[in-house]
């Protein structure tokens, strides 16, 4: 039967109590904490709880907040006496509402008496692209990933051919263990990969099934309380998991600014953080969850964490385990809670928020750790040792191109360039020129000389 997204979420919720052990722990939540998603909803926490039948506070994450974030606050306020079990939960049914719309339950609406319960909206301190980046219409992940992933490639030396290769290849082995989970939206991946493909250009080098995938019908739901309710509501402590390090990087330094677009200095300082305070490197853990929304996101946090050879993943991904937006890395948290419970081992689970503009980490024990959690932020870090360059809006001359793609996105194609000029300014240029565009689908030109025109043309 069709549901609609908060059916869904309060599906996921009593399946994680009931996999606590008794679901009469719904009883003790006293707060909901939701990450916004596709949908608008107002206080999605309050119509889980009042379809609970529960009384809760309702808490609401916008985008551009860490999905770690909202387990970090979980953790902290039930440490604090705040709450005595808090439900984080989220979804989307983009697919029902897309194809059976007609037949989907209405959302529905809070009594009067609900209505008065608390309720909270967390907004990010700030956006995680630049001003400059919206006024230009560089809004769009797709075309900002791409513009990352191609300084890449130019920086590795990789031909339009092998840097292809490479990315279909990362992500067949995404496909391939998709293929062997059961809660996997698109099921035998690797075979609709030859059967279909790869999928339109979205923007280069990116294709369909490069991308995350919001089109599903998914929720997932995790229960964060203390050890004597957990123990009070469960049949035993094996299936407790316990957080061991919970790690973030909050520094906002928008894509254009970044010195080096390729390379995530975040993802760095949270690695030399998690190997200080643990003295263990995040490869040693079991289990790895990346968050997955394009193939360069996990190739730097492959490399950063040092992970060579080993799976980055447990479910698939967000194209092919199915990526319901910021929902997924609940998705990806459930399914290693599993895998740590299962074989009473550790597993570590990243998060991304922005254009890899915050990163975030945590790791689990299904064993208790003895020096307790680790909660650290390396924000300053990251601030501080991140070189920017100075965003010239009038820029015009010869400039060298810092990265460029050819997006599909909007329709109509559009090419984006990076410039930089000897001065150590940069530009942002847009051009739907025919010429301009068959230019950089030839080869990308990272490196090469162009000169704009006062008008902000770009002349080849």
């Amino acid at each position: 039967m069709p549901c609609n997204v908060i059916e869904l979420m309060c599906e996921a919720s009593q399946k994680a109590a009931e996999d606590a052990g008794n679901d009469a722990i719904l009883s003790v939540v006293d707060q909901i904490i939701v990450p916004q998603g596709t949908w608008t909803i107002n206080n999605p926490g309050g119509l889980v709880a009042q379809h609970l039948g529960i009384a809760a506070k309702s808490i609401t994450y916008n985008v551009g907040i860490l999905q770690s974030s909202l387990i970090k606050r979980a953790i902290e306020d039930v440490n604090a006496a705040k709450s005595r079990c808090t439900l984080i939960v989220g979804g989307e049914a983009k697919d029902y509402e897309r194809n059976v719309s007609e037949s989907l339950h209405a959302i529905p609406t809070l009594s009067d008496s609900r209505r008065q319960e608390s309720s909270e909206f967390i907004q990010p301190a700030e956006l995680p692209i630049s001003r400059y980046e919206i006024d230009m219409g560089l809004i769009r992940a797709p075309e900002q990933y791409a513009l990352i992933e191609n300084a890449y490639a130019h920086a590795h030396k990789l031909t339009r051919e092998s840097h292809q290769e490479l990315i279909n290849n990362e992500w067949e082995e995404m496909a391939r263990i998709a293929d062997s989970i059961p809660s996997s939206w698109i099921r035998d991946a690797l075979n609709h990969l030859k059967k279909n493909g790869w999928g339109r250009t979205i923007a280069t080098p990116y294709m369909l099934h490069h991308v995350t995938q919001w089109n599903v019908n998914q929720a997932a739901a995790i229960l964060i309380t203390t050890q004597d309710v957990a123990e009070t509501y469960s049949n035993g402590s094996d299936g407790f998991i316990f957080p061991n390090a919970l790690i973030e990087s909050n520094a906002v330094i928008p894509l254009t600014e970044r010195s080096q677009l390729h390379h995530c200095n975040g993802l760095h300082h949270i690695k030399n953080e998690y190997v200080r305070l643990t003295g263990k490197n995040p490869s040693e853990s079991q289990f790895h969850e990346l968050y997955s929304c394009f193939p360069i996101a996990v190739r730097l946090q492959r490399e950063a964490f040092e992970l060579g050879k080993r799976p980055g993943t447990i479910t698939g991904g967000m194209t092919f385990a199915g990526g319901p937006y910021n929902n997924f890395m609940l998705q990806g948290l459930s399914q290693l809670a599993k895998q740590v419970r299962e074989s009473q081992t550790t597993g570590v689970i990243t998060s991304v928020s922005g254009m890899l503009t915050k990163q975030g980490l945590i790791s689990l024990s299904a064993q208790q750790p003895p020096s307790g959690l680790y909660l650290s932020d390396v924000s300053d870090k990251t601030q501080s040792r991140t070189d920017r360059i100075h965003i010239e809006p009038e820029m015009c001359g010869n400039a060298k191109v810092v990265s460029s793609t050819v997006s599909y996105s909007a329709g109509a194609p559009q090419v984006y360039v990076l410039a930089e000029n000897h001065d150590k300014q940069r530009r942002l240029l847009i051009s739907d020129s025919n010429t301009v565009i068959e230019e950089f689908l030839k080869s990308h030109k990272i490196g090469d000389t162009v000169h704009i025109s006062q008008e902000g043309f770009i002349n080849l």
